[in-house]
């Protein structure tokens, strides 16, 4: 088949394409290929690709009852590097009813906690056209949205992303926020989602960590799991049965990504990358190993040039 900057125009007249014609082409053509509506394994936080694995539907299960309980102050959502916490988070943040709950998602948290505030109030009163410029009338502005919520029948929840990254004086002075409350009840729930280094966070300061009503860590995916997830995507992609990659594939791509969901979407793209332009009409574990091998040659690359410019 022909580029589409070699296909004939009407008249038999060739014409050339745009680099934004060629992509849409070979886009059209991958699909077409593999009998996909979209690409499967993007690096997007599309809530149609959410695998409920056992283990994320139980963060998911108590990250609700942790919304719906309206009394816990703060939960923390844990888990390695592509894990899945964002898109369950996002999935709560979904799942939550919008008459009941107003949702304050902060994507980054390693800000002061002026910062944060400041931005969690705007959430809140988007059409403020004056904030107090003090900490403590910032704080009482907050408490004063949550109570014009709660009167309303609607509980705040703050969604901090990144929390890793919180400076410690920052995750003690978000403490504060868990002594709202009216008539006896907290105003609103924090909920902390990052990297491991959040626990030891947590863990050095005492007073937050006596707050956590609940927690939980998410783990990489067990190889059955890795296998349902690959399946799973290329069904919501459009796949008939998502039967693309053959057995042994599967086995080498949960060994290769260590059942991490964002090493398998970046090893899974690859390889249907490599065996569309090959014309292999399945995924083999002579492609997965292909792939494999070139990233772990292009990732030691990378590690040995971060190395050598340390050191110059």
């Amino acid at each position: 088949m022909k580029s589409p900057s070699q296909v004939p125009a009407v008249g038999g007249v060739e014409t050339s394409y745009n680099e934004a014609d060629i992509s849409s082409y070979k886009m059209s053509n991958f699909l077409q290929h593999w009998q996909l509506d979209v690409k499967p394994f993007e690096a997007t936080w599309d809530t149609r690709f959410y695998y409920r694995s056992p283990q994320h539907q139980e963060a998911l299960d108590r990250l609700i009852y942790l919304a719906s309980e309206k009394t816990m102050n703060l939960g923390m959502l844990t888990g390695e590097i592509g894990c899945g916490k964002t898109i369950t988070t996002a999935i709560l943040a979904q799942s939550l009813d919008p008459c009941a709950y107003i949702v304050v998602s902060c994507t980054n948290s390693g800000f002061s906690f002026d910062e944060l505030l400041q931005y969690i109030l705007w959430q809140l009163d988007p059409e403020a056209t004056h904030m107090p410029e003090s900490k403590f009338g910032r704080c009482e502005h907050l408490k004063k949205l949550c109570e014009s919520a709660a009167s309303r029948g609607r509980h705040v929840i703050v969604l901090l992303d990144e929390a890793q990254d919180l400076p410690e004086d920052t995750l003690r002075q978000l403490g504060w926020l868990t002594n709202f409350n009216g008539e006896g009840r907290p105003l609103l729930t924090l909920l902390l989602i990052g990297q491991p280094p959040l626990r030891r966070l947590v863990n050095n300061n005492q007073a937050i960590q006596q707050r956590i009503g609940l927690r939980f860590h998410l783990l990489p995916l067990a190889q059955e799991a890795t296998a349902n997830y690959v399946t799973h995507r290329l069904k919501a992609a459009g796949h008939s049965d998502g039967s693309l990659f053959d057995e042994d594939a599967l086995i080498h791509l949960h060994h290769f990504s260590r059942g991490i969901p964002r090493e398998i979407n970046r090893t899974a793209k690859l390889c249907m990358e490599h065996a569309w332009a090959s014309g292999d009409e399945r995924i083999t574990a002579q492609i997965l190993h292909d792939v494999a091998c070139d990233l772990y040659r292009q990732d030691n690359l990378i590690s040995s040039a971060a190395v050598l410019a340390s050191a110059t």
